[in-house]
């Protein structure tokens, strides 16, 4: 069986391709990019989508607990901070987070294969569906 790396593994910058779908099935298209850096014992991920004209920020800080769970926090500008954790099981990474002081929460998978990942996750406000996206992240560099 062969070494298998997920997202996180290794110091990378990815091109992100989206679509993100409201709860009424409106389809956005997105671009972007996600720059993962390894740096002593924190990892992290800078990205950014340009959906419809705007562009979104996340800063992840990443703090790996064991080899297979990490802790992280991040800033978004539009829905706030993001607290979380990725569990990981060979190439894929689980994750779930809410939003401080707010009911928002969520989860993402994201599957590597090679220099590529597809990404699908899902944002709630409390039980209540806000949207769905999925993505495919090309690694280039």
């Amino acid at each position: 069986m062969k070494d298998e790396k997920h997202l996180l593994s290794d110091s990378a910058e990815w091109m992100t391709s989206s679509e993100f779908v409201d709860k009424e099935g409106k389809i956005f298209k997105a671009i972007g990019e996600s720059k993962i850096t390894h740096e002593c014992d924190c990892i992290t991920n800078e990205s950014w989508a340009c959906i419809e004209g705007r562009k979104v920020y996340n800063t992840y800080k990443i703090a790996r607990e064991t080899e297979l769970k990490y802790k992280f926090e991040s800033e978004n500008p539009d829905l706030g901070t993001q607290t979380g954790e990725f569990n990981v099981d060979r190439n894929v990474v689980y994750s779930k987070f809410t939003v401080k002081d707010s009911t928002l929460n969520g989860f993402e998978i994201i599957i590597k294969d090679e220099d590529e990942c597809n990404v699908y996750g899902t944002l709630f406000n409390g039980t209540e569906l806000v949207n769905t996206w999925r993505t495919i992240m090309v690694r280039i560099l």
